[in-house]
């Protein structure tokens, strides 16, 4: 037992690696796919297919998979998979080369583009649901402390590595380009690879298996509808639905229409990533405090706030761009805490919802449905986006795309949200945590001199 425990830890520790080598392949390579896409002459329209078409048929792929899962080891469903994907950044590159060099035609190169980035996406799809299984074995205790101390290291790096491309693509900007994103995308299969020896490395629990368990898809979907899991599933697929209308074209925005430079956009890209290294320690005791739930619906009402905040950049096209830059910097580093919650409460919702013997076959399916939402959100903000000659509120184009974002991501919110329910034990009750939070908001006040409680009350009765 107690041997079982330190091969636990020790595997914990090696999971922090294996997140911090990650994030060296998703700070230089994929958050810097939109922008090699857009060297290459890629349009409005596969940018919003690129972000979520690869995902879609990943998470066909791993139900299609589902049964393989019960029947191989969960290090070997990862292990292949995480090879893959640090092996496709070459022939990635090797389609720039050939477009920079050869004369490829755009409409090829986009095809080969679009074909080697979804090989490096499925098979990190594959790979994801064995790897949640076995996490879940290795973290049976303060998920959300572990979890959110994970990411924080991880997110480190992510800046790190974001702040480093971003500084070499300015340097190369113009026409050598393309010796940049060889560079970092050199790096960012440098980086799986390494992540790739950690997961060889870590120690796999024996797995708790029972094919009795299995249950289709159909199945599944049935459910839905009755049950807290299967609202939940619903719940962040129109989420997932409403935010891929905007996501890809943050980007694109920055690039296209505000003319930013590489470090101009890395700068605002970053600030999403900085928040949650500040405060996702916290969000994670507070999670385990009070529970997912609470602080799913509450992110999920903030997360509808990000994209009306992007539209309210028009009013200072024509100010300093420093004055332009600061605002979207300080939108994303609100947009990166939110997002921070939220990212955090589903994740482990899904751990302490779902029984380890069906963990597996419910993240598939899980994944599949989001990514179904988030591809068909992808393509209706690739319609609309350039769509000049319909507009809302004098709105068109990318800002229009952004508006009804906004709007269909209260919805979820409103209407599904309140009929999520926790499914573990907090350690406190909803009425003990306002008494709490009460209680220290008096406290503070009473301690400023110009406070006087006998006067007037702050605080309405809870």
């Amino acid at each position: 037992m107690e041997e079982e425990r330190l091969l636990k830890e020790k595997a914990k520790k090696n999971s922090i690696g294996d997140g911090s080598f990650y994030s060296l392949m998703d700070g230089m390579g994929l958050r810097y796919i939109t922008p090699y896409a857009l060297s290459i002459g890629v349009s409005n329209q596969i940018i919003g297919i690129l972000d979520f078409f690869p995902a879609l048929i990943g998470n066909i792929f791993r139900v299609a998979l589902s049964k393989t899962y019960y029947k191989r080891s969960r290090k070997g469903m990862v292990l292949p998979f995480v090879f893959v994907q640090a092996f496709f950044w070459l022939p990635l590159l090797l389609v720039g080369f050939s477009y920079f060099f050869l004369g490829l035609g755009i409409l090829p190169a986009t095809l080969l583009l679009v074909l080697c980035y979804s090989i490096i996406v499925i098979s990190g799809a594959i790979a994801s649901p064995a790897w949640t299984s076995w996490m879940q074995d290795l973290v049976e205790t303060n998920r959300g402390e572990y979890f959110g101390r994970r990411s924080r290291i991880s997110g480190i790096v992510l800046i790190s590595g974001m702040l480093t491309a971003g500084l070499i693509l300015d340097h190369f900007k113009g026409g050598n380009i393309f010796l940049g994103f060889v560079i970092l995308f050199g790096l960012a299969c440098i980086g799986r690879y390494v992540s790739f020896s950690f997961l060889k490395k870590q120690y796999e629990p024996k797995a708790t298996k029972d094919e009795k368990s299995y249950f289709s898809f159909l199945t599944f979907l049935k459910k839905m509808p009755s049950n807290n899991f299967g609202r939940f599933v619903i719940f962040t697929s129109l989420v997932s639905f409403a935010v891929a209308i905007a996501s890809p074209f943050f980007s694109v925005y920055m690039i296209k229409n505000l003319h930013f430079s590489y470090f101009a956009f890395t700068i605002v890209s970053l600030s999403s990533l900085l928040s949650p290294i500040l405060f996702i320690p916290f969000i994670g005791k507070i999670s385990d405090r009070i529970g997912t739930v609470r602080i799913m619906k509450i992110s999920g009402y903030l997360i509808s706030l990000v994209p009306i905040l992007w539209v309210f950049s028009i009013f200072l096209m024509k100010s300093s761009p420093f004055i332009l830059v600061g605002y979207l910097f300080t939108v994303e580093f609100f947009s990166g805490f939110v997002w921070a919650a939220y990212n955090l409460s589903t994740s482990n919702f899904i751990y302490d919802a779902v029984t380890k013997q069906k963990i597996i076959l419910c993240v598939s399916y899980f994944g599949l449905i989001n990514s179904l939402g988030s591809f068909l959100g992808g393509l209706l903000g690739g319609q609309l986006s350039v769509l000049s000659s319909f507009s809302i509120f004098g709105l068109s184009g990318i800002l229009l795309v952004f508006f009804i974002s906004f709007v269909l991501r209260i919805i979820p919110a409103i209407f599904v949200g309140p009929k999520l329910k926790e499914v573990r034990e907090v350690e406190i009750s909803k009425e003990g945590m306002k008494i709490r939070i009460k209680a220290k908001i008096n406290s503070f006040l009473k301690s400023i001199s110009f406070y006087n409680p006998e006067s007037r009350k702050i605080l309405p009765e809870f």
